[in-house]
Parts: structure tokens; C-alpha cells; sequence
């Protein structure tokens, strides 16, 4: 794809006219001016999309501005906008070319993904590190309600999931989710995928899960847990909810790696970076105050039910 950044930079090649572009929060966009304290310089607002932005020049380039902002907008118009709006569509059960398919998602023929991105910083500011990321690579983001849509062909789907959560964890400092459904190969699924990015998310959020990326497929435990009888929930918040409420943090943290790791004590011990006796002995702990001995598959499953459900609870 001729990613935006490449044409302002041909933009500013090819007409000599050196300038900066940052959005509405100040934060850079586009750079090709170095900021100096002896330019006279000025500042214009231009549109891109649904989002506003400065335009930042010299002033002896002001004569330019007109046909600089058109160019711009044009051509973030042509290259966002209605693949967007297009997208907005599918969601939306609006009916759409083949043709206009076609142009505006080649990728699906690939094979694609839909990752959804939840913030709780500025989704916009969110948006603009992850096309940054994929400033060279075919994907689609937008913002789309609460969150952070991007669809993509991607190869190693995990791998990208963490890398943008890291991304704008890193540069943001913000807590940041991102849920995604099974692999896209045609329009009609778009919306399907989207709705099952969107229950994991809300799944791995209501559990309060600590990877922060969810994959449907992973999540069929989480999701049989969230449609139990509400009688047998209550059941459970009674039995379990005043043990589970006097663990400590080190052992509610003992008790989710224990479990992330597939009941196998040393990879746990690993992970906790402690001594495998001192997870044995957490472990007897866990036992001694609520009977039930998590190194047993059978006894494990329904406590592991009865702490998903406490959490939930909870939050």
C-alpha cells in the first residue's frame, strides 16, 4: 500500500515546501522541517478524516497553504476514508459492492484479522502509534465506537497482538487489551469476526485476565464460566467468596500462573521466579484454607470455576 507517510514525504520532495504535520493533542504525524527558534514560522488546521490537525510551515511558504491543505486532504481522504467508511458498512449490515470489496480489502483473499484495541488512554493517540507500526504494511484502523479496529493480513497473529499492546503500553503508559476472533476470508465473516473480538474482550476484562490479549479460540472455558445459571454462581460466591477474599495478592498471582501454566508446578515456579518447594508450599496453603487440592485436575476445575466467577463478581 502507498502508505500516507510516503506521500507526504513525496509531497514535500516534490514541491520543495518543507513542512510538519502533528494532530489536534500536538503529538508529530509527519516530520520534515526541523523546529528552529529563528523561523517565523505559522500553524494552519486541516482535516484528516474525522480528526483535525496542524499544518506547521514556514511563513514564506504561506502563499502555498491552499493547495498544500487540499493535497493532503485529498489524499488522506483517498487513502483512509473510504476503505473506512466502507468498513463502517460491513459492521453495520449495509450492503456493498463486490467491486468496492475488491478495492478496499484485497487482503481478505490472504487471509485476514481483525484485532480490537481498547484503551484506556486516547484512542486516537492509540490509533496513530498503530499505524506508525504498520506504517509499510496493508491493514486498515480506525476508531469504531470505543475502540480501535485494525484489520490486516498477519502472519504470526499472537506475535502482533502483543507487539501493539506493547506499543502503546510503552508509549502511552496506559492499560491496553487486545481480543481477536478466527481468521477472515471473506466480506460476510467481517462481521462475525468483529462480534467475537468484542465477547473475548469484554471476557478478558470481566475476568480481569492478566495476558491483556484474548484469543476467541482460547476463551471457550471463560465463556461456558460467564453463562452459568446465576443460582450456581451464587452457589459458588458462597462457598468460595469470603477464602478467596483474605488471599493476598501473592497468592491470587500464584493462583493465575498455577493455572496459566496448565497445572504444571515447575513452569509455574518459573514463571512466579520462585523455588518449586516454595510454590508447593503456596499451593498447600491454597488447600489448608479452602480444602481443595489444585494439582488434582478434577478438584482444580471447580475451583478454577469458582475463582473466575468470584472475579467476575467483583468487577
Amino acid at each position: 500500500m502507498y502508505s500516507f507517510g510516503s506521500f507526504l514525504q513525496d509531497l514535500s520532495s516534490s514541491t520543495g515546501i518543507r513542512f510538519n504535520l502533528f494532530d489536534e493533542d500536538g503529538n508529530l504525524i509527519y516530520r520534515y522541517d526541523a523546529l528552529n527558534d529563528n523561523d517565523k514560522r505559522s500553524q494552519y488546521p486541516i482535516s484528516l478524516g474525522n480528526s483535525k490537525a496542524i499544518l506547521d510551515i514556514q511563513k514564506k511558504y504561506e502563499p502555498c497553504v491552499s493547495l498544500l491543505k487540499y493535497s493532503i486532504e485529498n489524499k488522506y481522504r483517498e487513502i483512509f476514508s473510504m476503505r473506512e467508511k466502507s468498513l463502517i458498512e460491513i459492521l453495520e449490515g449495509k450492503d456493498i459492492s463486490l467491486d468496492t470489496i475488491a478495492k478496499n480489502f484485497p487482503a481478505l483473499s490472504k487471509g485476514s484479522t481483525l484485532f480490537l484495541v481498547n484503551v484506556d488512554g486516547s484512542r486516537y493517540e492509540a490509533l496513530s502509534i498503530i499505524r506508525e507500526l504498520y506504517s509499510e504494511q496493508d491493514i486498515i484502523s480506525l476508531v469504531y465506537g470505543d475502540n480501535i479496529i485494525v484489520i490486516g493480513a498477519f502472519d504470526e497473529v499472537e506475535e502482533h497482538a502483543e507487539s501493539i499492546k506493547d506499543s502503546i503500553v510503552s508509549d502511552l503508559y496506559c492499560k491496553c487489551y487486545v481480543s481477536y476472533g478466527n481468521e477472515i476470508h471473506d466480506v460476510m465473516k467481517i462481521g462475525k469476526a468483529y462480534e467475537e473480538a468484542k465477547e473475548c474482550l469484554l471476557l478478558g476484562k470481566k475476568f480481569d485476565m492478566k495476558q491483556e490479549t484474548f484469543s476467541y479460540n482460547k476463551m471457550l472455558f471463560e465463556k461456558i464460566v460467564h453463562n452459568i445459571d446465576h443460582r450456581v454462581k451464587q452457589e459458588l460466591i458462597d462457598k468460595f467468596s469470603n477464602k478467596f477474599n483474605m488471599f493476598d495478592s501473592e497468592l491470587i498471582n500464584t493462583i493465575e500462573e498455577f493455572v496459566n501454566c496448565g497445572l504444571n508446578i515447575s513452569d509455574a515456579a518459573r514463571k512466579l521466579y520462585v523455588h518449586r518447594n516454595t510454590l508447593i508450599y503456596r499451593l498447600d496453603k491454597i488447600y489448608k484454607e479452602t480444602g481443595f487440592d489444585i494439582r488434582d485436575f478434577k478438584e482444580a476445575t471447580v475451583f478454577i470455576i469458582a475463582f473466575l466467577v468470584w472475579k467476575e463478581s467483583n468487577r
